[in-house]
């Protein structure tokens, strides 16, 4: 193998392996969230979304995000009735179907597309991560590619 040729594969594979670090880097930067992929683990979101899909995460402020909008929210949440704050396990992707606003904090209650009945607790501003990007009003997803996020989150346990 020519001198030439051996700089030339290991400067590919250098810049290939930059780009697979960084990748997430610069997501976060450009999406302004960070957290700017998830993988879709449950069926809430049927048929709108599905099990294995991957969305893409947009960071947005409070005030721009409406009803109907299809939010990412962290594993924290809180019940304005009952008054406490509960640890999930996974980024939760369900749409905002009431939004309240108490002492200047926006919360916001959020249904799963395919559940019956909206969720039992309020999620506040700032356990949202971003809206799901969507184009021409339907949410870009990746089909299939979260079964491995999730495979190797369920072997970890976290």
């Amino acid at each position: 193998m020519s001198k030439f040729r051996y700089i030339k594969e290991n400067a590919i594979l250098i810049l290939v392996l930059a780009l697979m670090l960084l990748s997430p880097i610069i997501l976060r930067v450009w999406l302004n969230t960070s957290v700017p992929l998830a993988a879709v683990e449950s069926s809430s979101m049927v048929p709108t979304l599905n099990i294995g899909d991957v969305v893409v995460i947009v960071g947005v402020k409070p005030d721009d995000i409406k009803v109907g909008d299809i939010i990412v929210f962290n594993k924290v949440v809180y019940s304005i009735r009952k008054g406490y704050v509960k640890k999930l396990k996974t980024p939760i992707v369900h749409r905002v179907v009431d939004i309240i606003e108490r002492n200047g904090i926006k919360y916001f209650k959020t249904k799963g597309d395919a559940n019956p009945l909206p969720d039992q607790w309020y999620v506040p501003e700032d356990a949202v991560l971003g809206k799901v990007l969507c184009i021409n009003g339907e949410p870009f997803r990746i089909p299939y590619v979260g079964y491995f996020s999730i495979f190797f989150h369920n072997i970890i346990g976290g």
